[in-house]
């Protein structure tokens, strides 16, 4: 079965285009699956369809904190559709792919997810990309739509393994202004504990160098090492007692901040243009956001072509131009003097993606 990938950074318009996508009566828009991974699948390690399955259904331990911090400041991220007042778990303690993925495809995610569980676990063992294009497969067929397309914001992190298992698969790389894209990423919680994470591996060797060959060169040994040390970072620091756990550390100001959004949005944007640029011309759409939300028409039908190129797209095309929302960028509003230092760095990278 056929399916795409939107490749992003993140707060660049993934959602918004999979909402639309997911209008398409042929296209099974699968959202967040990445993400609700959360990195334990880096390195794409080879698993029995019960130890997937145990990846799929298990919150990370410090997950509950997150939500209940959350909660308690009214800023749940959107990301968590997961209805709990009508579901059968506290979304505190909801399993992975039921708190983002599976309520984005049904009414009715918890008999999907019972429906999985029957399934997934009697796999033989194999990659997890093996494993995904199962699950991505199993859905497209489950829900008559033969074309999947799955999009997580943070994709960039993931490239190296998604190119690895789906070789032939079609990739839309989504790009938009790194000015708005670090303002937005500091505005939503669920960035967190994985900014947090970028900022302990900058700590460990700030120029770069390491990062750059973990992430291709030592993915699975990089999993395994990094997460037991912010898993221990994260208990010695007693995170779940912050206001506003796995965060940058509470000593840090707004201009602080705002740098370390920038090195880490310029730091892994590199590394995921990096990578991109081994999937050949053939396979690869690079799409701003800019031009969706200013041209959605154009824009959508480039898409749609590009993905679908037979068949008559044009009432779908109808239905979802009228989507997209221009918002001004908030980046003008902030005072010079704070934003030189985050603008320097986000500069050259965006200059990489033809942004001024």
């Amino acid at each position: 079965m056929a399916g795409a990938f939107v490749l992003s950074m993140g707060r660049s318009g993934s959602t918004l285009l999979s909402r639309m996508l997911s209008e398409h009566p042929t296209i099974l828009s699968v959202s967040e699956y990445w993400t609700s991974l959360w990195m334990q699948s880096v390195g794409d390690p080879r698993w029995s369809g019960g130890r997937y399955w145990d990846l799929l259904s298990t919150p990370p331990a410090w997950f509950a904190t997150l939500v209940e911090r959350a909660k308690e400041a009214d800023a749940l991220p959107v990301e968590f559709v997961y209805d709990e007042a009508n579901g059968r778990y506290d979304l505190a303690r909801c399993p992975p792919i039921l708190t983002m993925t599976l309520p984005a495809l049904t009414d009715a995610p918890d008999a999907l997810y019972d429906e999985l569980r029957d399934i997934v676990p009697t796999w033989s063992r194999a990659p997890v990309t093996t494993h995904s294009r199962h699950l991505f497969d199993h859905l497209a067929t489950r829900f008559e739509r033969p074309f999947w397309v799955e999009r997580s914001g943070l994709s960039y992190w993931y490239v190296p393994d998604i190119l690895g298992g789906f070789p032939d698969s079609k990739y839309i790389h989504l790009t938009r202004d790194g000015r708005d894209v670090v303002l937005s990423m500091m505005a939503m919680r669920l960035f967190d504990p994985i900014v947090r994470f970028g900022w302990l591996l900058l700590s460990v060797h700030a120029s770069g160098p390491l990062q750059t060959f973990m992430y291709f060169k030592m993915r699975a040994a990089s999993r395994r090492s990094l997460l037991a040390f912010t898993n221990l970072e994260r208990a010695l620091t007693g995170q779940h007692l912050r206001e506003r756990p796995y965060s940058l550390p509470d000593r840090m100001d707004f201009a602080e901040r705002l740098k370390t959004y920038a090195e880490f949005w310029a730091h892994s944007t590199r590394l995921g243009l990096r990578a991109i640029e081994a999937i050949p011309s053939a396979q690869i759409l690079t799409v701003r956001y800019e031009d969706l939300v200013a041209e959605p028409r154009e824009t959508l039908t480039e898409i749609i072509t590009f993905l679908q190129p037979d068949g008559d797209h044009r009432a779908w095309i109808d239905a979802v131009e009228g989507t997209p929302r221009a918002r001004p960028s908030r980046w003008p509003e902030l005072d010079p003097a704070i934003a030189a230092p985050a603008e320097a760095t986000i500069a050259p990278v965006n200059a990489l993606l033809g942004y001024r």
